[in-house]
């Protein structure tokens, strides 16, 4: 007789993680167990996801459709911690898999521990490190196949990426010129996003509550339709 290897729920908040980090996820959790469950998050009419739709797919996921209540607000994480509760008093597999690089999922993964629950998290290196140490193990993932697990043991450590971490005005600058008009103006909603979903980063990781916040914190930077939807930031030139 054989021992059933133990159920795997793996739940992904896409708007908080790379989308060339599945396979490398998958690739991990084959040593833990059967990954029974795989879920995505995310509001897939967003331009940012319609390249997820065929990947998740392929590799036998189920997205699931989380709109945004109000404009520039998601629920993505709410949904997500809810079906996990109810996936923890239905199904009840042994092995819960987060994958995000958002700090606020710490609560959900102390609720899971607390009560006999092993959960393995994913994400970027500078995932804060609260939420790190709420998980049995955090594995930081690098892209390229590279990817550094270890132990939180409920205390936090903070990881040396081999390949260091860009400066905030690196990724700040590559996010505005990467979603740039033609005079340079970058809608702010698209840094952030671009800011999530290539280094894991939110405005709360800097101590304010949105990213315009923090851009007009530091200098060299202009900005139009400042307090509405469509505020934009660019470099100040000769910056």
């Amino acid at each position: 007789m054989t021992d059933t290897p133990p159920a795997i729920a793996l739940l992904v908040d896409a708007d908080n993680a790379a989308l060339d980090s599945l396979d490398e996820v998958l690739a991990a959790l084959t040593k833990h167990g059967q990954v029974q469950i795989r879920r995505a998050y995310g509001n897939w009419f967003k331009t940012a996801l319609r390249s997820w739709d065929a990947e998740l797919n392929r590799r036998g996921f189920r997205a699931i459709q989380q709109s945004d209540p109000v404009k520039g607000k998601n629920a993505t994480d709410l949904a997500l911690v809810i079906d996990a509760v109810d996936l923890h008093h239905t199904v009840a597999p042994e092995i819960f898999a987060l994958v995000s690089s958002d700090s606020d999922y710490t609560p959900l993964a102390h609720y899971l521990r607390e009560r006999g629950v092993k959960v393995l998290g994913f994400g970027r290196p500078t995932t804060a490190p609260s939420f790190q140490a709420a998980c049995t193990t955090f594995t930081a993932i690098h892209g390229n196949g590279a990817s550094t697990p270890s132990s939180t043991a409920g205390t936090a450590k903070q990881k040396t990426a081999t390949n260091p971490q860009p400066t905030l005005t690196e990724m700040l600058a590559g996010a505005i010129a990467k979603n740039a008009d033609k005079q340079g103006w970058a809608r702010v909603s698209a840094v952030a996003n671009h800011l999530r979903q290539h280094y894991g980063q939110t405005s709360r990781d800097h101590g304010k509550a949105t990213w315009t916040k923090v851009l007009k914190a530091l200098p060299g930077y202009e900005f139009r339709n400042e307090g509405t939807t469509s505020v934009s930031v660019r470099v100040k030139p000769g910056s």
